[in-house]
Order: structure tokens, then C-alpha cells, then sequence
């Protein structure tokens, strides 16, 4: 019965565990696994991943999913390299031609939209927040095709569209064959402390957390829950067209596919680093290391030269084990919990 008591905390706490594991397991693997480029590599693989898991961990928190983050990251990379570049080939843009840093203001603007859009369905039209989140992962990828007729668009040899590849591309400092420290990983990294600072020590967060852990509660005490769950959606857009202006500039192209897949990537990470799928439990420390996680196995097996299908398999097994992860945690809290209101229950004899 003791040792119980502790496997929450265990379980919690279990993505570092198995985050230094796997990186020993890489380094005995692979001879260029502990070298500065593969680390940046690493890294850099991460940022993508780790801005679109922050903003899914605002909405998980909250006790809602947003499937629609792959999507608003590709069509919102689309569009506002669209904007930028001529409608000729080989750019296919809209030969619109605005300034790159108007571009970006938009895309910002436009992921935040279409995260309000969901909040607004799932606060002010009570609809089911995963049907309304995977309804709208289609429609935008679906505008994605219908929009560009399967045409790629371009910004490379653009030079007007330099800046749109900075956060993507660009290092803040860089010593040849010795260290890299990419302008995308400071990026990430800054927006994984902000988001530790609102979830812990802003009433924003602690409000996220009751409207997760008990939602008629949380009413109850006066917070407004529809109100903040729509917050949260408006994070997780910006967010995500954030991490769509990164990766457009790391891709230099955006293909109508842009970000295909990465949904289940963001909530296995999201989940095996401690964020609950319930609501209201979790940190943004532990959502790290899941992107952290995530990015090493990827990196160690394209080392080992798996096979692409092989791939396929372990991530499909590293989101069955998040899953089943959550399942302890919520089966080993619930006595613990039970046991907590019995013990501060009125009626109580102790």
C-alpha cells in the first residue's frame, strides 16, 4: 500500500527516466549519435514539435483536444508565403507581394482565428471539441489542396522572402564543426518558459487547471470556463501558425501535405511527458520532455538506418505506451483521490 502512494509520482515523472535510457541506448548504437550536429539536429527537430505541443497542452489541460494544429500550422506556412511571392513559376504564389513581416502578422492572426473558431463551437455551440477539432483538420487541409490545385509554392531564390526563413533557418550563433544554436530552438525554448510561468504562476493557468480538474466546480467558483477554454483554443492556433512560419522556413517549399501526421506526434508527446488526456494534470516541463523524447528516438533511428516502415511501427507503440501511461495515472490517482475526500469529508469519525 505504501509503495503505491508513490507510483503517481513515479509515473509523472517517468519521461526523463526513459528519455536519459534511450539517448544511452543511441550513443552505444550509433558512433556520431553525441556529436554537436546531431544534438543540434536534435534540437532542431524538436522546435517544430515542442511549439505545437505547447499550445496543445493549454487545451489539453482544459480538458478539450485540438486535432485541427497539423492543419492550421500548413495552410497558415501557405498562405503567408502565398502572400509573398510571384504568382509565376517556379513560386505559384498570389503575386499579392506584401512585406514578408505584414505576412507573418498575418498568419499569426489567421491561426488564432481559426483556434477561436473552434472555441467558439465547442463553448457557444456545445459541440463535441474532438469532432469539432477533426472536422476542421479537414477543412483546411482540404483548402490546402483546393486552393493551390496541388501546386507547391515556393519561396526559394525570392529574395524579398528572406526574412520568412529566418526562424526556420537562420542560427543566433554558430562556431564551424564545434556548436550551432538555431534562432527555431531559442524560439521554442522561450515559449516553453512562458508557458511553465502562465501555467503555474498566472491566474490564467490555475484557472485552466480547475476548469480540467472539475469543470462544474470550477464554475461554481466563479471562473468563467467557456471564456478560457476559448483562450486556450486562440494559444493553440497562434501557436500553431507560428510553428508553421518555422518549418516553412526550414522546407523553403510548402507542399499542400505540410505537417500531414504530426497531430499524433504532438499528443503522444503531449501524453508521455504527463499531460492528461482528462484534464486539469500535467506541466510544460514534462510536455519538454516528451518533444525531447520523441525528437532523440526519431533522430537515433534514422541513424541506425531503420527502415521507414519499421519507423512507422515504433511511433505507432510509443503512442500506444503514452496511452497506456495516462491509464496508470488515472487508475493509481483515483483511490488516492477517493481517499482524500473520504479523510476531509464533515462526516468523517477521525
Amino acid at each position: 500500500m505504501q509503495a503505491s502512494k508513490h507510483i503517481p509520482t513515479l509515473l509523472d515523472h517517468l519521461i526523463w527516466v526513459i528519455l536519459v535510457g534511450v539517448f544511452i541506448f543511441f550513443v552505444f548504437q550509433s558512433p556520431v549519435f553525441l556529436t554537436s550536429t546531431n544534438i543540434t539536429n536534435i534540437f532542431t527537430a524538436a522546435a517544430v514539435l515542442g511549439i505545437l505541443v505547447v499550445g496543445q497542452t493549454f487545451v489539453l489541460i482544459s480538458g478539450n483536444f485540438d486535432l485541427s494544429s497539423e492543419s492550421t500550422l500548413g495552410v497558415c506556412a501557405l498562405f503567408g508565403m502565398y502572400l509573398i511571392v510571384p504568382a509565376t513559376p517556379p513560386y505559384w504564389g498570389g503575386g499579392v507581394l506584401i512585406n514578408p513581416y505584414l505576412s507573418i502578422a498575418v498568419i499569426i492572426i489567421t491561426g488564432s482565428l481559426f483556434g477561436y473558431i473552434n472555441g467558439l463551437l465547442i463553448t457557444v455551440g456545445k459541440m463535441n471539441n474532438f469532432i469539432v477539432t477533426l472536422a476542421m483538420l479537414l477543412i483546411l487541409r482540404g483548402l490546402m489542396m483546393a486552393f493551390t490545385q496541388g501546386k507547391p509554392i515556393s519561396g526559394l531564390n525570392f529574395p524579398p522572402a528572406e526574412i520568412y526563413f529566418w526562424l526556420g533557418h537562420e542560427s543566433l550563433f554558430e562556431i564551424p564543426d564545434l556548436i550551432k544554436i538555431p534562432v527555431g530552438v531559442v524560439a521554442t525554448g522561450l515559449i516553453f518558459i512562458i508557458g511553465h510561468i502562465v501555467l503555474n504562476h498566472r491566474r490564467f493557468g490555475r484557472e485552466l487547471y480547475a476548469i480540467g480538474g472539475n469543470k462544474q466546480a470550477a464554475i461554481a467558483s466563479g471562473i468563467d470556463a467557456d471564456k478560457r477554454v476559448r483562450q486556450a483554443y486562440i494559444i493553440s492556433g497562434g501557436l500553431a501558425a507560428l510553428a508553421g512560419w518555422m518549418l516553412a522556413g526550414r522546407v523553403g517549399s510548402i507542399q499542400v501535405n505540410l505537417g500531414d501526421g504530426y497531430i499524433f506526434t504532438v499528443m503522444a508527446a503531449a501524453v508521455i511527458g504527463g499531460i492528461s488526456l482528462q484534464g486539469g494534470r500535467g506541466t510544460m516541463l514534462g510536455a519538454l520532455g516528451g518533444v525531447l523524447l520523441l525528437s532523440t528516438i526519431d533522430r537515433g533511428l534514422n541513424l541506425m538506418s531503420v527502415s521507414v516502415f519499421w519507423v512507422k511501427v515504433i511511433q505507432g507503440l510509443i503512442i500506444m505506451f503514452a496511452m497506456f501511461i495516462d491509464a496508470q495515472r488515472v487508475r493509481y490517482r483515483k483511490p488516492q483521490a477517493k481517499a482524500a475526500a473520504v479523510a476531509a469529508s464533515p462526516t468523517n469519525p477521525t
